[in-house]
């Protein structure tokens, strides 16, 4: 059909040839591809098509047939291999001789013909003895043949070209085809059988080429080696190769990328010989000769970068980037693998400039570019990561053996060398417009990680002796800027005095710890750093302000850095109570938080410094003992802030409500605090539109209602006319974008602040504090005020999902959810509570069951994992104490209605499947639809539900958790244990809905594809099974484990085991489901297992039941259908180990591994 009778291409061949390099017709060629490959003709074809006499197109169609036919897994007949393999090496070595079809076609046609050779090998392999030995052979044999017609260097050229090309497509080729893993083993072996000819062959072509093209080609196929197929040295002489590698590389920029790229994996896989357990010494001292050796290459290309950034160029523009990125790649690598062995040189090295020690010096060259990265440098963040490795390698001083004072010299340089770099990369640039205005954004964030990581580096090198110089003399630059400044009242070099107290920051944690330990170096380092920043503080705080003027942003960036140091240190501020008052750094935070949160430019900037405000004034008020003036102080600036016309972000905003919360608790009476808290009240009804209600009058922080009403108002109307604004335009406005994150985020941070503060009440007794330890009744009172304004919060959300359910998304669930667990931690007590705050929290828990139920009622079957999480919290805190009959009881009705939610959902799922005609889904003539639901209905559905199974399943889980803490009650559900034995007492559960229902979701669990899920819900049936098998729940049992169930559990099982070899995982949690469903009736079970697998000689008991109904019958013929591999033995074996209770674990867990094996694999 495709070719004449004398094997030449038919016109219709030639025409679809055509057809695929013009692109004119290119269904039609695929068609003929996909076609022809399945077709005998394919290798007649293909040998056709090589003939040296047809045009180049036709030659190049031919060798992508056969390339393509062999990468698709066909094999050749044993005729048609020898063929094949003549024809293609025929057809490489052939193309010597058509220079005049141009280099670019000749190696495209060349690298299809070694494709579709390599792929013959292959799918061949048990064909070759040593396939790469016959062909490097043909190629060198056939060198001879065209002597006479070429030049003889020209021939050597070519034949060393064409097995260099060869044998990077054999390794390019094995790493990506499609190939089975056992086959892909056995061709790994049979090429490994002779690496050592390989590596014999780019020896001699490094050592005796000249041809710089060829030379690169042999570096970059001999990396292709090193990382895809090299397993083992121990056939190659590695120190001979390492001197024949060495010794072109510095020829050329070209070798000495290629030659990098050929030593970064020859030291990345395997150190080629250095871990090979042999004496490595002598190799390893070459290898550093050699590296030290390229310092030369490595200065010349730092200079020419140092001189492009002085010209103006970017990273990407500077010609010789690549280059540079794989020196220090190159170098990250050796300190990655031989780290330990380099110092170990470094330790035995006499002369303090040896080869050791250029090398080492080599190692700074990372760190050392010229330009700020990454935009005119990025190589870096390599540098860091080499830093790490030597300092990590490093051994103690005291513990290496007895060093002269030339190597220790040499060692204390080499880090001070690093870190001093390493101080200049953390400092900002001087032009900070174009930072922040110019550089993209990606580009900030990776200097701000840069920076990130510079300070891990500091904090390592702190804690070794050698590095304690550095520091000393970064305190002593500490000293000299704050003189500077507090003579100049200007931070004329804001940069450097910023990157300063930077380092110290990077490094507080670790001081603090050595001076709480009494380490007298550190003690006065941190003495003197303390007594700077404190003056510094002072001065900043004091004169003329700071944040104005051109040098605004430096001055943010300076102030964020050290508000934030004050933040790690205080343990040192401890024993300076007296120091705190008299520098007021409670002021220089506020006035740095003002500075900042008013600022209308730089708001990235600004965004940071104010959040160092207030995350240090958040740890001042937990920490230290604060005044009532500094107190005051706070909230005056904090409301100043919240009620500014420029509106913070939600961050900011979240940090500033945690300040009022932890304050909350000291001054509670301030009719600055309660103004700000009713504002924001306000601002929340404004925005959900909800209309004043009984509880709206309800004073929240004062007993004099009426009073603290007035004046909050009062105080928010001063606000107003203070910044001549129009009330309407102001936060009490309806925000068109406002929903319930952005209005409840704030009250969250409330309540975690109260919490925290407290928590820790009982601990903080200082005598200069805002006050003493406050008596229980006093915390009660703060209490009931959250109580109060908690109660007010659910109100609005209960009063807005009435009339505009468009509020509630996942995400504001999540945060409805989160705002009751905090406000639950601040409310509640976690001994008794006050008999004065029951009606309270009653008030409270009525509101919030009543909007519980609402949210279940009204929101769609997607929001039910956030309704059920949020609906179980609400449970637990209504069950918390048995003794509160009441609660207790409205918790149990409210466990109720979240069952009957999940049956309503899981019911309406069910009947939208049983629409489907499927006889799986067959009944029988008016059967009732009942709990547990089957797998297979369930599966249906299953990938649209996972959410929903798995929040159920979690949901189910607390349930079955749940344990009663005070056993003093004497209502008898009260009385009970465990939550399963009271809600069967209180609600009479004659028909088992809760266990059913529970069943029905782990069923759904099993049908889903998704890890979490699954663990979930077989985690859920073992436990269900386990609790089942106690005798409280004996009368239960009957009503569960019914015929209906154990068929629909053990067909579902069976289906998923037969879908093929499972994880160890997975069959490690179906064995623990199997041991704890073998428990039930293990005959029945047994006898039911030998029907489903159809291994039974005589009809049985459940021979009838398999076939009663449609649905039986198809289940039945489905789990038969689904292990036909399985013989009738390994049936059997798999129905005795997973139902017979006497086996041990491991016989169940060998038993369902056999079975799932033997399903996916193929029948003999």
């Amino acid at each position: 059909m495709y070719l004449t009778a004398d094997k030449q291409p038919t016109e219709r061949l030639q025409t679809l040839i055509q057809e695929y390099f013009t692109g004119t017709n290119h269904t039609a060629c695929c068609q003929f591809i996909d076609a022809i490959q399945h077709s005998s003709e394919i290798w007649e074809i293909g040998i056709s098509l090589l003939d040296c006499n047809l045009p180049f197109s036709a030659r190049f169609f031919g060798a992508m047939l056969l390339h393509t036919t062999l990468n698709s897994a066909s094999v050749p007949p044993t005729e048609k291999l020898l063929m094949i393999r003549e024809r293609l090496l025929t057809s490489i070595v052939e193309l010597r001789d058509l220079e005049s079809e141009g280099t670019g076609k000749i190696s495209m046609l060349l690298k299809q013909l070694f494709k579709a050779l390599v792929h013959l090998v292959f799918r061949t392999v048990d064909s070759w003895d040593f396939p790469v030995s016959f062909v490097v052979s043909h190629l060198k044999d056939s060198e001879s043949k065209v002597l006479t017609q070429l030049p003889a260097d020209s021939a050597a050229t070519d034949a060393n070209n064409f097995v260099v090309c060869f044998l990077s497509i054999l390794v390019e080729e094995f790493s990506s085809a499609n190939l089975l893993f056992h086959v892909r083993q056995q061709i790994k072996h049979l090429i490994l059988k002779e690496e050592s000819l390989v590596f014999q062959i780019f020896q001699e072509l490094m050592t005796s080429q000249t041809n710089e093209a060829l030379l690169a080609s042999v570096f970059r196929c001999c990396s292709l080696w090193l990382t895809n197929l090299s397993a083992t040295t121990g056939a190659t002489d590695c120190l001979n190769f390492a001197r024949a590698l060495y010794g072109p590389i510095n020829r050329s920029e070209l070798l000495f990328s290629a030659g990098l790229d050929c030593l970064i994996n020859l030291f990345e896989e395997g150190d080629f010989g250095l871990s090979s357990g042999r004496d490595t010494a002598q190799l390893l001292d070459f290898h550093i000769q050699k590296l030290a050796g390229l310092q030369p290459s490595v200065m010349r290309l730092v200079e020419a970068h140092s001189a492009a950034v002085h010209r103006g160029f970017r990273w990407e523009e500077f010609a010789q980037n690549e280059l540079m990125s794989k020196t220090a790649l190159l170098i990250l690598t050796l300190t990655e693998r031989q780290m330990g062995n380099l110092w170990m040189r470094v330790f035995q090295a006499g002369e303090p400039h040896s080869a050791i020690h250029m090398l080492f010096d080599m190692f700074l060259f990372p760190m050392s570019l010229a330009g700020n990265y990454p935009l005119e440098e990025s190589v870096s963040d390599l540098g860091v990561q080499v830093w790490f490795n030597v300092v990590d390698a490093l051994p103690p001083i005291c513990e290496a053996p007895q060093l002269n004072q030339s190597t220790l010299s040499f060692i204390e340089d080499l880090q001070c060398r690093f870190l001093n770099a390493a101080f200049s990369k953390c400092r900002f640039t001087p032009d900070l417009g174009t930072f922040f205005h110019c550089w993209q954004s990606e580009q900030r964030e990776e200097w701000y990680r840069l920076r990130s990581e510079l300070a891990d580096t500091f904090l390592a090198a702190y804690a070794h002796q050698p590095s304690l110089p550095f520091f000393v003399q970064l305190q002593a630059r500490l000293r000299n800027l704050v003189d500077r400044y507090v003579m100049e009242e200007a931070l004329s070099d804001w940069q450097e005095l910023e990157a300063v107290i930077f380092v110290f920051n990077s490094i507080s944690e670790q001081v603090v710890h050595e001076v709480a330990h009494e380490n007298h170096s550190t003690s006065q380092l941190a003495s003197a750093v303390l007594s700077a920043a404190i003056r510094l503080a002072a001065c900043m705080n004091g004169g003329r302000s700071i944040f104005e003027g051109s040098a605004m942003i430096g001055s943010l960036l300076c102030s964020g850095t050290l508000v934030t140091l004050f933040r790690n240190i205080i343990p040192l501020l401890e024993p300076n109570k007296s120091l705190l008052l008299e520098s007021d750094l409670v002021g220089f935070f506020l006035n740095c938080l003002v500075a900042a949160s008013q600022t209308e430019k730089h708001k990235d900037v600004a965004n940071r410094t104010a959040s160092s405000s207030l995350k240090t004034i958040q740890s001042f008020i937990q920490e230290l003992p604060l005044t009532i003036t500094q107190s005051e102080r706070i909230i005056s600036t904090l409301g100043v802030i919240s009620t500014g016309l420029l509106p913070l972000s939600v961050n900011l905003e979240a940090q500033l409500w945690k300040c009022v919360g932890l304050l909350l608790p000291f001054c509670g009476s301030s009719i600055s605090l309660s103004s700000l808290i009713h504002l924001r009240l306000e601002e929340t009804k404004v925005n959900l539109e909800c209309i004043e209600n009984e509880q709206a009058g309800m004073c929240i922080f004062h007993s004099d209602n009426i009073l603290l009403r007035f004046v909050a108002y009062l105080h928010v109307i001063r606000s107003w006319k203070k910044e001549d604004v129009n009330p309407s335009s102001s936060h009490l406005s309806r925000s068109p974008k406002a929903n319930v994150v952005t209005l409840f985020q704030p009250f969250v941070e409330l309540f975690r602040g109260v919490s925290k503060t407290l928590n820790r009440m009982d601990d903080y007794t200082c005598d200069d504090a805002v006050g003493p330890s406050l008596p229980i009744i006093e915390r009660a009172q703060i209490r009931d005020n959250i109580s109060r304004l908690l109660l007010q919060l659910v109100a609005y959300l209960t009063q807005s999902l009435t009339n505009k359910m468009g509020y509630f998304d996942p995400e504001s669930i999540e945060m409805v959810t989160e705002l009751l667990e905090s406000g639950f931690s601040a409310c509640f007590s976690p001994t008794m509570e006050n008999p004065s705050s029951l009606h309270c929290h009653d008030s409270l828990l009525q509101r919030t069951v009543e909007l519980t139920s609402r949210l279940l009622n009204y929101t769609s079957d997607h929001l039910l994992p956030h309704s059920l999480e949020l609906s179980w919290l609400v449970i637990d805190t209504l069950l918390r104490d048995p003794m509160l009959e009441s609660r207790f009881s409205v918790g149990l009705h409210l466990l109720g209605t979240v069952l009957q939610h999940v049956d309503t959902v899981f019911t309406r799922l069910a009947v939208s499947v049983l629409d489907n005609s499927d006889p799986m889904l067959d009944f029988g003539r008016g059967a009732c639809l009942e709990h547990p639901f089957p797998p297979i209905l369930m599966g249906l559905r299953a990938q649209d539900i996972t959410d929903q199974v798995e929040a159920c399943a979690t949901f189910i889980h607390h349930v079955l958790d749940w344990q009663r803490k005070n056993k003093e009650s004497t209502v008898e559900y009260v009385c009970k244990t465990c939550l399963l034995n009271t809600y069967e007492s209180f609600v009479g559960d004659s028909k088992a809905l809760f266990w059913r229902l529970s069943f029905t979701t782990t069923f759904a669990g099993l049908c889903i594809p998704e890890w979490n899920t699954v663990d979930c819900c077989i985690h859920l049936c073992q436990r269900l099974l386990t609790r089942l098998n106690d005798e409280n729940h004996h009368h239960v049992l009957p009503k569960v484990i019914t015929p209906d169930f154990l068929f629909e559990i053990h067909a579902g099982l069976l289906l998923v085991l037969a879908k093929g070899a499972l994880p160890r995982r997975l069959v490690n949690k179906y064995s623990d489901l199997y041991a704890s469903l073998r428990i039930f009736f293990p005959d029945k079970q047994f006898a039911l297992l030998r029907t489903l697998l159809g291994c039974t000689d005589y009809p049985s008991d459940w021979s009838a039941f398999v076939s009663r109904t449609p649905h039986h019958q198809s289940v039945t013929m489905a789990v038969q259908n689904a292990i036909l591999r399985v013989n009738l033995s390994e049936r059997n074996c798999f129905a005795r180990g997973v139902t017979q209770s006497a086996v041990p674990l491991n016989t169940v867990k060998s038993a369902i591994s056999s079975f799932s094996m033997a399903c996916s694999t193929p029948g003999q």
